[in-house]
């Protein structure tokens, strides 16, 4: 099967990135072509993998994206394939990965006008096509996810199904967890005892390193915080006092993010949104509590797993701030041991083999 796979933007630190990354190994391994499609893609080409760039221009982001879904559809016009899995909200597609939340439940809570904003107005359209009646079979990350492209289109349910999690099985607590975190603390130059907190996330507008920091900032002098992440943290850590600077370490984007959770004490990941938030899970296996928001999907593993706490909406720094300092009070409580024995749970780590049973499938139609 010669299959196209069609990301925007590929970069090796974002959680969608590492889903396509993860789905188009397993389709090579069993032997089929993969073509990856996007406008730019960053790191090192996938083995097996084909890569084509779509060139786009333009000013907007929204312009942006609509170039690149007619260079897309003008590909696909020109060049043989038997199946397109779709990682943005594109016409053409035969699978959509939704990894976002919905469009139009975004839009609804706007005045009226918005929806004629060419910003709005360009994503609540490709959003459309992707769910038009002869549109592609929906894969949704979670219930909340599915609950709202429902409650705004309709939606048969032989046109979409939910995937189970797909962590990634190196983020699970190894056997030399205790030499990994006295590792990454001695490199970072933090006290074993010293509380060592983690926010991990490209996007950190909406991942809410305003929120983590402001959190942060309530905590005793000896706390630090690692944030790791494809984006810059200087805008936000410019009104912080000195003091509070001093212990926060801006890392980037890293590959050793599974030794990085070995060396923290607690995840913080209080976003705006999020339609899933695989790091939440991540962080779960690896044993590491985890303080986030409900407004992430997969918050409620969190709950499930009991393996941290997490603050209801409508958000309340306060309730953040008091629920860290309370954590930090009850270190290693029972979150870690809880999130240990979640994460030996065989489903949680085959999202791609079930997305690339279903690219079979559709194949055989």
């Amino acid at each position: 099967m010669k299959c196209v796979m069609v990301l925007y933007h590929y970069f090796p630190w974002g959680g969608l990135q590492r889903d396509f990354a993860r789905i188009a190994r397993e389709a090579v391994a069993r032997g089929h072509q993969v073509q990856a499609l996007v406008s730019e893609w960053q790191g090192e080409p996938l083995q097996g993998v084909t890569i084509t760039t779509v060139p786009v221009r333009g000013r907007s982001n929204h312009g942006r994206m609509a170039r690149f879904a007619a260079g897309v559809q003008q590909y696909l016009a020109e060049t043989p394939h038997d199946r397109v899995l779709g990682f943005n909200r594109l016409p053409g597609l035969d699978v959509y990965f939704a990894a976002d939340s919905c469009f139009a439940e975004h839009v609804a809570g706007k005045p009226g006008v918005v929806r004629w904003l060419p910003r709005y107005a360009t994503y609540l359209k490709l959003e459309q096509q992707v769910v038009a009646e002869s549109g592609p079979r929906l894969l949704f990350l979670n219930e909340h996810q599915r609950d709202q492209y429902r409650a705004h289109y309709a939606l048969p349910e032989s046109r979409y199904q939910v995937l189970p999690p797909g962590v990634e099985a190196d983020r699970r607590r190894p056997a030399n967890h205790a030499a990994l975190r006295e590792q990454i603390r001695t490199a970072l130059g933090v006290a074993s005892g010293a509380p060592l907190l983690l926010f991990l996330g490209s996007g950190f507008k909406v991942k809410g390193l305003d929120r983590a920091l402001a959190a942060f900032a309530t905590l005793p002098s000896q706390a630090h915080l690692m944030i790791v992440g494809n984006d810059d943290a200087a805008p936000y850590l410019r009104d912080l006092q000195a003091a509070t600077r001093e212990r926060i370490h801006v890392l980037g984007p890293r590959d050793d993010v599974p030794a990085l959770m070995q060396g923290a004490d607690l995840l913080l990941h209080p976003a705006y949104r999020e339609s899933a938030g695989m790091v939440l899970l991540e962080a779960t296996v690896a044993g590491l509590p985890v303080l986030t928001t409900d407004t992430c999907g997969y918050a409620r593993y969190v709950q499930e797993a009991g393996s941290g706490e997490v603050i209801a909406s409508p958000f309340e720094q306060h309730s953040l701030n008091c629920t860290l300092a309370d954590m930090l009070a009850q270190l290693p409580g029972t979150w870690s041991v809880a999130g240990v024995e979640y994460g030996q749970q065989e489903s949680l780590y085959r999202l791609p083999e079930i997305v690339v049973d279903l690219l079979e499938e559709r194949g055989n139609d």
